[in-house]
C-alpha cells in the first residue's frame, strides 16, 4: 500500500486543495454543491491514483486528501460524510459500516458496472467463456497483469462480478476461501 508521504510526493493535488475555505463546508447551497463536487472529483482521483477502496471516515479526516498540513486545515468528519453521501448517490461508493452506520465505505473510483464490462471484454478477447477461473487468477494472475483490473481489491471484484451474474454474463462459484471463489463467463 502506498504511504501518505509517497502520495504527497507524487499525487498532484488541484490548486483548490491549498485554499483554506475548501476545507470548510460553505453555507450557501449553490457554493456547497460546487465545493462538494470538487471534493468528489478529488476523492475519486486520489483513490484511483493510489488504488484505494476502503475508507474509515474518522481515520481519513486526518490524512490527505482531507487534511492539508501546509495550510493547517482538515475537513470535518460530518462534512466528509455529506460528501460521501453524494458519492453514494452517484454510485461511486457504498456504506459498509455495521448496522447501517455511516462511518466506513467502499469507494468505487471506477463503478462496478465499468469493471464488469472490462472483465467481460477481457474474457471474450481470450476466448475464456465457459472456463472457470478463480478470483485470485482474475485479480492477480499472470494473464491479467496488463489489465486495469489486475490487483483490484476483492470486495470491488466480487461486486463487479455480481453485476455480470445479474446480467447472465457470469456465474460465481463458492470456494473454501474468497480467493478460491470461482467465476465462469458467458457470452
Amino acid at each position: 500500500m502506498t504511504s501518505v508521504s509517497d502520495t504527497l510526493a507524487t499525487f498532484e493535488f488541484p490548486e483548490i486543495h491549498n485554499f483554506p475555505p475548501f476545507f470548510t463546508r460553505q453555507p450557501n447551497e449553490d457554493t456547497w454543491k460546487v465545493q462538494r463536487q470538487l471534493w468528489c472529483d478529488l476523492i475519486l482521483a486520489f483513490y484511483r491514483y493510489n488504488r484505494l477502496s476502503l475508507m474509515s471516515l474518522a481515520e481519513a479526516a486526518s490524512e490527505p486528501p482531507f487534511s492539508n498540513r501546509q495550510i493547517h486545515r482538515s475537513l470535518q468528519v460530518d462534512t466528509l460524510r455529506e460528501i460521501m453521501e453524494e458519492l453514494v448517490r452517484q454510485g461511486h461508493a457504498i456504506w459498509t459500516g455495521l448496522k447501517n452506520a455511516k462511518d466506513t465505505c467502499m469507494v468505487y473510483w471506477r463503478k462496478p458496472e465499468v469493471w464488469a464490462n472490462m472483465m467481460h471484454m477481457w474474457a471474450s478477447e481470450r476466448s475464456l467463456f465457459n472456463t472457470v477461473l478463480t478470483l485470485y487468477e482474475l485479480a492477480n494472475g499472470d494473464d491479467t497483469v496488463r489489465q486495469e483490473f489486475h490487483g483490484l481489491d476483492l470486495p470491488t471484484l466480487r461486486r463487479s462480478l455480481e453485476v455480470l451474474q445479474s446480467q447472465g454474463k457470469a456465474q460465481l462459484f463458492a470456494g473454501s476461501s474468497d480467493d478460491d471463489m470461482g467465476v465462469k463467463f458467458f457470452v
